[in-house]
């Protein structure tokens, strides 16, 4: 099924987006970009939990989206590392507004991450190599 969400914006929520809230915090702060945040203050905009919010703020500092500062409370800025963050976060603020049931879908879609985590360890992977440098799981050499 073709969902007409660009390719960018589809790795980029798979990459950086766990929840609709923490899409809401990040299109929140994109929205204005000189302004500085504090948790609580988001947490109250949001009506979410400030220690959540304080995660979720956290977590996109962390994932080169946003810039913070100061401790032991800090403020958070919309500040993508790269344009190419930028100009991906920008169209998902565009496709947001005009298709929001579609990006949420997306979201939904998502395994959670440590079901993906578990599926990962059990993918094949053919001629792993073995950690000790002496060839791979089977036995047979590197190279």
């Amino acid at each position: 099924m073709d969902s007409g969400i660009p390719p960018d914006i589809i790795e980029f929520v798979a990459d950086h987006i766990g929840s609709v809230v923490q899409l809401e915090v990040l299109l929140l702060l994109h929205a204005e970009p000189g302004r500085e945040w504090a948790g609580a203050e988001l947490a109250e905009q949001l009506r979410i939990e400030p220690a959540w919010a304080a995660g979720q703020l956290a977590s996109l500092c962390g994932s080169g989206l946003l810039a913070c500062r100061g401790a032991p409370a800090p403020l958070y800025r919309y500040e993508p590392q790269t344009p190419e963050l930028a100009g991906v976060v920008d169209g998902l603020a565009r496709l947001y507004a005009e298709r929001r049931v579609s990006v949420i879908s997306l979201i939904f879609s998502k395994p959670p991450e440590p079901l993906r985590d578990f599926a990962d360890a059990f993918r094949f992977r053919r001629n792993k190599p073995d950690p000790k440098g002496r060839g791979d799981a089977k036995g047979k050499p590197n190279g």
